[in-house]
């Protein structure tokens, strides 16, 4: 098994099989269903098929439900994901991860607050 940093922010599958994962600070996260693919994702268009897969780490699934989120009056995007918020570092690592910007949920400045944080999403790290 190996991390792979290199590989963050791809969306992957094993051929033949209809899990998708993102990998994310070098592991594979299974993104649990479609609505929440759907959720973040700009389509389904880019899933690299890797037949070597199963060599990355699995880390933690993604939450149902995860969403990208972002204060009123504030330029900050994150991912709201097994209970933390995870600041998404900039644009490049907005477009790296194929997160849609036109699925950000706009939320109260408190709400994003009273969520404890997580480590930062950044393309490159």
């Amino acid at each position: 098994m190996a991390i792979r940093k290199d590989l963050d922010g791809l969306r992957m599958q094993l051929p033949g099989t209809p899990a998708i994962y993102l990998i994310d600070q070098g592991v594979k996260r299974h993104i649990p269903d479609p609505d929440t693919y759907n959720k973040l994702f700009r389509d389904w268009n880019g899933v690299v098929q890797d037949p070597h897969l199963n060599n990355i780490d699995t880390g933690t699934p993604l939450s149902h439900g995860a969403v990208l989120a972002q204060a009123f009056g504030d330029a900050a995007v994150y991912l709201i994901d097994n209970g933390v918020k995870r600041h998404i570092a900039s644009p490049a690592t907005m477009d790296r991860y194929y997160f849609d910007w036109n699925k950000i949920q706009h939320v109260a400045p408190i709400l994003i607050r009273s969520i404890q944080n997580g480590p930062t999403i950044a393309w490159p790290e």
